[in-house]
């Protein structure tokens, strides 16, 4: 349901499939779309940070801007945790470690409109990897989801970038190597006092 949140190009229920997924997350989550609802005065607040302007009729509730709940995040490290060993043991031919480590940083087309940029994508643009086509029964389906890999020559190291349409993206840093990540995650997190942009969703013992 969040991957076809597209509001630049309105793609996002082509099929049709939309108002079904929606109601199946209001089904295996009662609430789900009460908690995403902005109140007047914070909707008017992102509005205006994001330059958007109701048209004739609309509130700023109605604008397209959601807030994103703790069930979100917690659905997208699920998805990011899989992923990320998917495609690593697509491209590489190993099964990652469990006792490695994967770190998550993910975004969402909010971003972009506040900032006209994927921050993390754009300080990653240099990065070498590869970025394989994605198909199903012969069709490319780049325009829904496209992903990037890189890996160290010793194949210990990975950051997997990956975009759902305009909706959302992720990257992900792994590191097969116990306690590698952790050490870096708990220096800045006692250099800053916050817990930083990364979500851990893999640890040793996890």
């Amino acid at each position: 349901m969040l991957a076809r949140m597209d509001p630049f190009e309105e793609k996002g229920n082509l099929d049709g499939s939309l108002v079904g997924l929606m109601k199946q997350a209001s089904r295996q989550f009662p609430g789900l779309f009460e908690k995403m609802r902005l109140s007047a005065a914070k909707a008017r607040r992102s509005n205006r940070v994001l330059g958007l302007q109701p048209e004739a009729g609309q509130t700023q509730q109605e604008t397209g801007v959601v807030r994103v709940p703790e069930e979100f995040h917690e659905a997208v490290c699920r998805l990011a945790l899989k992923l990320s060993k998917g495609i690593f043991y697509r491209e590489s031919g190993n099964v990652f470690p469990n006792d490695g480590c994967l770190i998550l940083n993910w975004f969402t087309n909010i971003d972009f409109m506040r900032d006209e940029k994927y921050v993390i994508l754009d300080l990653l643009r240099d990065m070498g990897g590869v970025v394989p086509p994605v198909t199903r029964s012969g069709k490319y389906l780049n325009e829904q989801f496209v992903y990037k890999l890189s890996m160290s020559p010793e194949v210990d190291l990975i950051v997997v970038q990956a975009m759902f349409g305009n909706a959302f993206g992720i990257v992900t840093i792994g590191s097969s190597l116990p306690g590698r990540l952790e050490a870096i995650i708990a220096r800045l997190r006692e250099k800053t006092g916050n817990s930083g942009p990364f979500s851990i969703l893999q640890t040793i013992g996890s």
